[in-house]
């Protein structure tokens, strides 16, 4: 059995957010500030929530788009305008629904954790739905006497600003998280359970991403020593099986070793100790005095032993602190995926371990976080025999390209709250091109899944002008009076070419982030060769075309140049996509970047103004001439298209 989605109503972000998960590990990518820290933090708020107050549903955690509402109906309850059945049933309750699946379970296989949720007739129904649901608890007379001193008693108008102040001190009292059994058949059927009942369902461990890495943490858990010691607390967490005959060896050795240090220490300690204490005592009628000296192998293997790095001969080893962060953090990792392992192995009977790991990447080179993001599955599979179920938050492009579509949701966030995509409906929907996007993704660690905005570019030397031109454009006040311009916005730029925009296009388009496409006319003749635009009769690029048919200015399946080249804004815009290629400028058009760059900078190019449109073709290699225009020639005129596409993709919001 194994969870299968997650779905939060009103905390933080999260106004409606359905996760649904994958059997082995999820990755959840996204912008800063796209909830995907918050998903955690409220799954272990309510699985934690029958050890200590953490359950609490705190003001600071309710949407700031309910709060509003929250307000007005406090308001009108405290001016007896609404009832208390109508406070309570008109305010949004925060909530998390948990889907179980069993359906690859045997009939008669022990569902043991998972049976008190269990509580439809069905025999064909193999999921358990489990819901924990904030109740408003507090009672009318409570509610009335919490908010009592915002109510004048000569009027009973209310203090609005007083109740403002009020209401956030006294929020968690209003609500009580009850844990309910839902029958999936009929939704209305529900039992109460208890805290504990989900607690054993869900056994979980949270690795956050404040990790402290240092070997001075007097905190525990904090440093790679605590963390080592656990596995000697024999009490607690017990050793793994294999290491058992050597744990034995060891306690053996110490045993000798206490022996034979008690047998030599006695005498000369006691002989100290004896001769050190005076006025008469211990006389000889009176017993001596003596030194033990014990040797404890929980003790002092426990308290005692720390990290170190050695050269491998273990004739010299240096001090954890010489060691590197990343190695570091991703040595703790392993030890509490190992600590966490052995605590689920002492469980009795089925339950869906849950494993959170939050942005692991910390201080991690990309080729170890590309390991760690490969191995990790398989290295869960070594340590435990129970299925533990994974779910990592991201922000490293490496993580994120190297592990399967399948598994990533991506989060985005919009007016209404923070949905997550699913990046396996993406693959099944669009599997004639998910190879091409699956190995671009990989060979350029393309951080898409991160970036507010995306620009697609033909060719190496706009990947190396466009961030120049951006400056150039806002220097020239293009940008206009946008709070946030384009330089200060987090775009990211793509380089697949002409050929392949188009493919890589509707992975933008699913993730609903503006995109700017920059591509080349590509003119050509009849014969499909490259042509002059006065013998062009089309263009041959494949971007074009398909950005045509989706604006409907193909004809019949036929493209006409002069179509393409007349053009405006508005059909160049399709949904969160506008797509720009040269245009006439000074009586002329240069079919590529480098063409329209020499056609608006003549006098750098020593090209007179009664050029033709040869005297703009350009000969060489594409990365030299953009450099060298970056270098010698800083102050070099942008072509108009790209300025254009620039402008549209400064005033889009995501």
């Amino acid at each position: 059995m194994h969870l299968s989605k997650i779905h939060v109503k009103n905390y933080r972000l999260l106004i409606d957010a359905e996760l649904r998960v994958d059997r082995k590990s999820t990755l959840i990518v996204g912008r800063n500030n796209s909830a995907k820290t918050s998903l955690m933090r409220f799954v272990e708020q309510v699985l934690d929530k029958g050890s200590s107050a953490n359950g609490k549903l705190k003001y600071d955690d309710y949407p700031l788009m309910h709060r509003g509402q929250v307000l007005d109906l406090l308001s009108s309850f405290l001016k007896k305008e609404k009832s208390y059945d109508d406070f309570c049933n008109g305010i949004p309750i925060t909530s998390i629904e948990f889907e179980v699946d069993y359906s690859e379970e045997d009939s008669n296989a022990d569902l043991g954790s998972l049976r008190p949720f269990i509580i439809d007739v069905d025999p064909n129904i193999t999921t358990a739905l489990i819901w924990g649901k904030y109740d408003i608890t507090l009672s009318e007379e409570k509610i009335w006497e919490k908010f009592s001193a915002c109510i004048d008693s000569t009027n009973g108008n209310i203090d609005e600003e007083g109740l403002r102040a009020v209401l956030p001190k006294v929020f968690s009292e209003l609500f009580n998280l009850n844990i309910y059994a839902i029958n999936p058949c009929d939704h209305e059927d529900m039992q109460l359970r208890t805290a504990k009942d989900l607690k054993e369902l869900f056994p979980l461990e949270v690795i956050s991403a404040e990790r402290v890495l240092g070997e001075d943490s007097r905190q525990k858990y904090d440093s790679l020593k605590s963390l080592i010691n656990l596995f000697f607390d024999k009490n607690e967490n017990g050793f793994p099986p294999q290491s058992e005959e050597k744990i034995e060896q060891l306690r053996k050795e110490i045993s000798d070793a206490n022996k034979i240090l008690q047998d030599a220490s006695d005498g000369v300690l006691s002989e100290l100790v004896n001769d050190t204490i005076c006025f008469g005592y211990p006389n000889v009628e009176e017993p001596q005095l003596a030194v033990l000296t014990q040797l404890d192998i929980n003790d002092h293997i426990g308290s005692k032993s720390s990290l170190g790095y050695s050269d491998g001969d273990m004739e010299d080893i240096l001090p954890g602190s010489h060691n590197g962060l990343g190695y570091k953090n991703l040595i703790k990792i392993e030890i509490s995926l190992k600590l966490f392992a052995l605590q689920i192995g002492k469980n009795d009977g089925a339950c869906v371990p849950l494993l959170f790991i939050e942005e692991p990447e910390s201080h991690m080179h990309p080729q170890l976080q590309q390991a760690f993001a490969k191995f990790l599955d398989d290295y869960l599979d070594k340590i435990s025999g129970v299925n533990v179920q994974v779910v990592l938050t991201s922000h490293s492009s490496h993580i994120a390209n190297t592990t399967d579509f399948s598994k990533i949701r991506y989060a985005k966030r919009t007016y209404n709250g923070v949905h997550f995509k699913d990046l396996n409906n993406f693959a099944q929907e669009n599997a004639a091109n998910i190879e091409f996007i699956r190995k671009y993704l990989t060979i350029s660690r393309c951080d898409l899944f991160f970036a507010d905005k995306a620009i697609i570019v033909e060719g190496i030397s706009e990947r190396i002008l466009i961030p120049d031109m951006i400056s150039k454009c806002d220097d020239r006040g293009l940008f206009g009076s946008t709070e946030y311009k384009l330089p200060n916005q987090y775009y990211t730029l793509i380089e697949v070419g002409g050929a392949y925009a188009h493919i890589f296009a509707p992975l933008v388009e699913f993730l609903e982030i503006p995109c700017l496409i920059i591509t080349d006319i590509d003119p050509v003749g009849e014969d499909s060769k490259k042509a002059s635009f006065e013998d062009a009769v089309t263009t041959s690029n494949a971007t074009i075309k398909w950005w045509a048919k989706k604006a409907g200015i193909a004809n019949d399946g036929h493209l006409d140049i002069q179509e393409i080249r007349g053009a405006g804004a508005e059909s160049k815009s399709i949904g969160n996509f506008h797509i720009e290629f040269q245009t006439e400028e000074d009586g002329l058009c240069g079919p590529s970047l480098e063409e329209a760059i020499r056609n608006v900078n003549r006098g750098i190019f020593n090209l007179d103004e009664s050029c033709d449109e040869t005297d703009l073709t350009f000969k060489g290699k594409k990365s030299e001439f953009a450099f060298r225009l970056l270098l010698k020639h800083p102050d070099y005129i942008v072509p108009q298209y790209i300025s254009d596409g620039l402008v549209w993709l400064n005033c889009q919001s995501n």
